[in-house]
């Protein structure tokens, strides 16, 4: 006998078709593969593009963007069993690419003669972030990213670097420096 537990555990990892079959119906051109993979994939890309930016405005936009890109590139899916990393990776370029964005837009805007009062703190002013959030977007961008989608997301290594298409040796690299100056930027936070 199955218990209540087992069964609606069992339901809600084997609802649906697998990611891989989900992303060939979708880029033949099966759209309602998109809102299976929206439903099942939604909320982790969510809470990591939450936690990647200090902007809570831009978020519900990015994670749209992210599954408007991967139907497009879905026919480029290397068959991997979840494409979360996959849909990790695409979010984390059009963070960049918005990034980048804004930021020649401040710096055209800055340089304008008679603008007052343009400046971008790319700190958080929300007043509700915990010292953990806070910390983190002080850290660099590649680290923070490493480091959420490792500890948050719980992507293998592996699964980072090919998600944001660096050497696994980066990774590594961000990962252990982001965890440093995590820990110090805590510590600082404490004394004051």
């Amino acid at each position: 006998m199955i218990t209540r537990s087992t069964s609606s555990r069992a339901t809600t990892q084997n609802v649906g078709a697998p990611d891989p079959d989900l992303l060939r119906r979708l880029a033949s051109g099966d759209i309602g593969a998109l809102g299976e993979l929206y439903d099942r994939h939604s909320e982790p890309v969510r809470r990591f593009l939450a936690r990647a930016t200090s902007n809570a405005e831009d978020v519900d936009d990015l994670v749209h963007a992210t599954f408007l890109a991967a139907a497009k590139s879905a026919a480029r899916y290397d068959g991997r069993p979840s494409c979360r990393p996959w849909l990790m990776g695409i979010a984390v370029q059009l963070l960049r690419r918005r990034r980048r964005s804004l930021g020649h837009f401040f710096a055209i805007l800055s340089s304008l003669r008679g603008v007052q009062g343009v400046a971008h703190d790319p700190r958080p002013t929300l007043h509700a972030r915990i010292d953990v959030d806070r910390a983190l977007t002080r850290i660099s961008e590649p680290k923070r990213v490493a480091l959420l989608l490792a500890e948050v997301e719980g992507l293998s290594c592996a699964e980072i670097a090919k998600a944001l298409d660096v050497p696994i040796g980066t990774v590594w690299t961000r990962l252990h420096a982001a965890r440093r100056e995590l820990r110090r930027l805590l510590e600082e936070g404490r004394e004051e």
